[in-house]
């Protein structure tokens, strides 16, 4: 046995090897945590191989090693390893197609000393570790992953390096038809891979939108928590200051009793008259017909004036029927908060202001709404991004969006000569 069938026989041994690890860390079974596992699997498939090549010789064996060899290995993986059907399949044939680099660059070397077998054989072997440590290290992770996949994108990736398998042995082991067999070949792998690329392009598409669509919802979710946090904010408000109003009643009431007991009815008409101009203070303002949106915009009104910020309202509409008012509360109450927050980063208080138009035209709900800011947001899209990185920050602009949408109108968000404007028609 000369030097180069001693180099040949251990390129075999090590195309073995390469496979047993390369399939186990693709099925998520690494060596550090299964050492005993890969040596005894090592050892036995080893020693089987041996056996065969012994008794069959190297030419039948490679024949039948997708039987003795491969098969083995996938029932290994899925009984014995406990990892699912396709995922044992995809590993075994994801690392016999991942031995090809290995032969590739010892062809590629061997051409410039014409094909000489023993330096394919070299190479092949010095490039074994390397290559094994790409896919442990980079390529692995991500195989492992699919471990979390449903049965059909299991199948999908199982289709690629099945038929690269099936094709190999078809055209190269078997027969000679990828040498020999023509144009009629080379169309049948064209058709082949251009059949396989649009199964799973068209399948990739679809999760992609799925996977959009999901995110939207999650987007839309989270914004309408993040919108219940601020009304129960405001409720909780509204309780407190019931409370106080409460409190002071019995105040009051005690001292329009006790000046009627001493006969001092102009002291009580004096008091009654001040709580009376008090409470016309903090009676809600009658911007519309709607109940609920004259809570919100008068809300939102104390809140700007207790910032120093001038604040406009003009609500012409007068029919509000073909919307929920959640919707329209929803959408005003993060307009305004948005607004009244760039407001506040003017230091000065002269010129900060809002307006907000509420109007009918062309049979749509036209909202407009413009407020100062001090430094233009930046936009993607034509959405304005949120420069506030706090949690419950960025939400309220997608929840304005997704009104709109839900009622298939249109919006627009831009900024011109120091004013920030957000117009909608619905």
């Amino acid at each position: 046995m000369n030097l180069t069938t001693l180099v040949h026989l251990l390129n075999y041994g090590l195309v073995l090897i390469f496979g047993i690890i390369a399939s186990f860390y693709l099925a998520d079974y690494p060596f550090p945590a299964h050492k005993r596992a890969y040596c005894l699997t090592i050892i036995g498939f080893s020693l089987m191989e041996l056996i065969f090549y012994l008794i069959l010789g190297e030419d039948v064996l490679y024949k039948c090693y997708p039987l003795l060899i491969h098969l083995p290995l996938i029932l290994l993986i899925r009984f014995v390893l406990h990892r699912n059907f396709f995922v044992s399949v995809i590993a075994v044939s994801s690392a016999y197609l991942l031995c090809t680099p290995r032969k590739m660059f010892g062809t590629l070397v061997a051409f410039f000393f014409d094909y000489d077998p023993f330096i394919t054989d070299i190479v092949a072997i010095l490039v074994t570790i390397p290559l094994l440590w790409l896919i442990i290290r980079f390529l692995s992770p991500y195989i492992i992953r699919l471990k979390y996949e449903n049965q059909t994108i299991l199948f999908l990736f199982c289709l690629l390096p099945m038929a690269y398998y099936v094709l190999k042995y078809a055209f190269t082991v078997y027969t000679s038809l990828l040498y020999t067999g023509g144009f009629i070949i080379a169309d049948f792998l064209d058709s082949f891979i251009v059949f396989l690329y649009c199964i799973l392009s068209i399948y990739v598409i679809d999760i992609t939108g799925k996977k959009k669509k999901a995110e939207q919802e999650n987007l839309l979710l989270t914004a309408v928590t993040i919108q219940s946090r601020k009304e129960i904010s405001q409720l909780s408000q509204l309780q407190r200051q019931s409370a106080i109003y409460r409190h002071d009643l019995r105040h009051h009431l005690h001292f329009l009793e006790s000046c009627i007991m001493q006969d001092k009815k102009e002291d009580a008409l004096k008091y009654i008259q001040e709580i009376g101009v008090s409470l016309s203070q903090s009676t809600i303002t009658q911007y519309c017909n709607n109940e609920a949106l004259n809570l919100i915009l008068s809300f939102y009104a104390d809140s700007a004036k207790e910032k120093q910020i001038r604040f406009s309202v003009s609500v012409t509409a007068s029919s509000f029927s073909a919307f929920q008012i959640t919707d329209l509360c929803s959408l005003l109450s993060n307009g305004l908060e948005n607004a009244i927050h760039a407001c506040t980063l003017s230091e000065d208080p002269a010129k900060r202001y809002m307006q907000l138009k509420i109007y009918e035209k062309n049979g749509q709900l036209c909202i407009s709404l413009v407020n100062s800011c001090k430094d233009s947001p930046v936009f993607q899209n034509g959405i304005p991004l949120s420069q506030n990185k706090e949690q419950g920050h960025g939400y309220g602009v997608q929840s304005m969006i997704s009104v709109v949408d839900k009622y298939h109108g249109n919006y627009r968000f831009f900024t011109t000569d120091g004013e920030f404007r957000f117009q909608a028609a619905l």
